[in-house]
């Protein structure tokens, strides 16, 4: 996984695109803790804190997923809006239930 370390997450997008398909593990785990400092604001109710963490990387993998180079913004902040958007929709249809 080092060898991915001098590419920027831009790159990386790219580099997975063409067919490297190792290069999604290391950017899950690259924005593991990112997902978990923004889960831990969360509260889902009949959940434990490792469903809302599911909820957070299943939002980093659609980053990467829908992610399009070809825009101004960084693939960090792109990350961070998919991710609180992911879990807020989960939270949002668990309270909708009640």
């Amino acid at each position: 996984m080092d060898k991915f370390e001098t590419y920027s997450d831009e790159e990386l997008i790219c580099i997975l695109r063409s067919g490297h398909s190792e290069v999604m593990d290391y950017l899950l785990n690259k924005y593991k803790n990112l997902v978990k400092s923004l889960a831990g604001s969360y509260y889902l109710p009949g959940a434990d804190e490792q469903d809302i963490l599911q909820e957070g990387m299943i939002g980093l993998f659609k980053a990467v997923r829908d992610f399009d180079v070809n825009k101004d913004a960084s693939f960090a902040t792109f990350a961070r809006i998919c991710i609180q958007r992911n879990i807020q929709t989960a939270v949002q249809k668990a309270n909708r239930k009640k």
